[in-house]
């Protein structure tokens, strides 16, 4: 998951730069996203016995819940510099 936000934050900052961005690059980030460990987890939970969907879902929840946390942290450590 950490590979994904880095790869989506240099892709951020390169569109806001003004940079060139080839179109290895974009394909590159959206190969990241569909193996991402959010990915799975949704398929897991949509594709999975239902006697699991309730566990994979948790598991999924917590997988947002820690992107969700990072965000703030780091949204905390750029006020903060």
């Amino acid at each position: 998951m950490e590979n994904v936000h880095a790869a989506a934050a240099t892709l951020l900052h390169r569109v806001a730069e003004g940079g060139e961005i080839s179109i290895s690059v974009l394909r590159e980030f959206a190969e990241l996203v569909l193996r991402s460990e959010l990915l799975e987890a949704s398929r897991q939970v949509l594709e999975g016995p239902p006697e699991f969907a309730l566990r994979r879902a948790l598991e999924l929840a917590s997988l947002v819940l820690r992107v969700r946390v990072v965000d703030d942290v780091e949204k905390g450590q750029e006020g903060a510099g």
